[in-house]
C-alpha cells in the first residue's frame, strides 16, 4: 500500500462521520417541530431510558472506532493491533507471562499511581519517579525487573515442590487470588481473609478439621487449595495487599517464611523479602501482577511434572 493511502483512509473516515452528523443535525429541527405539535413531552422515566440507551450506543461506537483504528494502522506497519491492545479482562484469564510483560501493561493497569507525598514512606523514595498534582508516581522501570525476579522465585519454589500461598484481602481482587492459586495445582493455596494464628497457632485454628479431604474437587475452596493443618507452613507467601494483611506478614516474618509483596509508596519495602513497587489499591493492577506470578508458577509446575 502506498504511503498516501493512510491519510486518504483517515480523511474518508472523518468525512463519513461528519456527513452523518450533518444529516442528523439537518433533520433534527424538522423532526422536533413535528413532534412538538403532535406528541406530549417525554416523562422523566422515558428520559432516563433514552439517556441510558444513548450512553450504550456511545460505548458501542467507541469500541468500533478503536477496532477500526487498530485494523487500519496495523496494515501500515503499526505494532499495536487488535490482539496486542491492552484489555483489562484478560488480566484474570489470560495474563501475560513475565517475558511478555511490558511497562505499557503496568501503565494501563494503573500500577504507577502511588499515594500523596505526605503519606509516602521514606524508605520507598528510591522507587518514586516524581510527584504531580499531589500524587507520587512509581518508577515502573524498577517495577518491571522486580516483578520478573519475583516471578522467577515463584517458579523456582513450585519446581522444587514447594507450597505457595496467595493472600489478598482487597475488595474486588478475590477472583485473582483463587484463579492464580488454581494455576499452581497442588502447590497453590489461596486466602482472602487471614485468620490470626494460621501459621503460628495452626493446631488451634484448624482444630475443627484435623485431616484434609483429598477427595474434594479442585474447584472447591474447602478442598486441596484451601488452607489446612497439613499446609500451615508454606514455603512462600505472596501478599497482594500487605497493608491489609499485616497479621499474615508478621506471622511469616516470625516463622522465617519468605514473602513477596506489592509495596505501595505508603509502605516500607523492607518488610517483605521480595518487594514489587506498585499500586496495591487498584484491583486491576493487583490482578495483573498476580496473573504474572501465577503464570510463572504454572510454568514451574509444568517443569516439575516433566521430571
Amino acid at each position: 500500500m502506498p504511503r498516501t493511502a493512510a491519510p486518504t483512509l483517515v480523511r474518508q473516515a472523518v468525512a463519513g462521520v461528519q456527513s452523518r452528523r450533518f444529516v442528523a443535525t439537518a433533520a433534527a429541527p424538522q423532526d422536533a417541530s413535528a413532534s412538538t405539535s403532535t406528541l406530549p413531552p417525554p416523562s422523566s422515566k422515558q428520559r432516563a431510558k433514552d439517556e441510558a440507551y444513548q450512553h450504550m450506543l456511545d460505548k458501542v461506537q467507541q469500541r468500533r472506532a478503536q477496532r477500526y483504528t487498530a485494523d487500519v494502522f496495523s496494515t501500515l506497519g503499526s505494532t499495536q493491533n487488535r490482539d496486542t491492545t491492552y484489555q483489562p479482562h484478560h488480566n484474570l484469564h489470560r495474563p501475560p507471562s513475565p517475558v511478555e510483560l511490558t511497562t505499557s501493561h503496568l501503565v494501563a493497569a494503573g500500577a504507577h499511581l502511588g499515594h500523596s507525598p505526605a503519606s509516602t514512606h521514606r524508605a520507598s523514595l528510591p522507587h518514586v519517579y516524581g510527584t504531580r498534582t499531589g500524587v507520587s508516581y512509581i518508577d515502573l522501570r524498577q517495577t518491571l525487573p522486580a516483578l520478573r525476579r519475583a516471578a522467577q522465585v515463584v517458579k523456582g519454589v513450585v519446581e522444587r515442590d514447594g507450597k505457595v500461598v496467595f493472600v489478598g484481602s482487597l475488595k474486588g481482587a478475590e477472583r485473582a487470588v483463587w484463579e492464580n492459586a488454581a494455576r499452581l495445582g497442588e502447590n497453590g493455596y489461596g486466602v482472602t481473609k487471614w485468620l490470626s494464628g494460621t501459621i503460628s497457632n495452626a493446631k488451634e485454628v484448624f482444630g475443627w478439621s484435623e485431616i484434609p479431604q483429598p477427595e474434594a474437587t479442585p474447584g472447591d475452596r474447602k478442598g486441596p487449595r484451601a488452607m489446612t493443618p497439613m499446609s500451615f507452613k508454606p514455603d512462600l507467601l505472596v501478599l497482594l495487599s500487605p497493608t491489609l494483611d499485616r497479621h499474615a506478614l508478621r506471622e511469616a516474618t516470625g516463622n522465617e517464611i519468605p514473602t513477596i509483596g506489592i509495596t505501595d509508596t505508603d509502605l516500607d519495602p523492607r518488610v517483605v523479602t521480595y518487594a514489587i513497587p506498585a499500586n496495591d489499591d487498584s484491583p486491576r493492577a493487583v490482578e495483573l501482577i498476580a496473573g504474572v506470578l501465577g503464570m510463572a508458577g504454572k510454568d514451574g509446575l509444568r517443569v516439575k511434572r516433566e521430571r
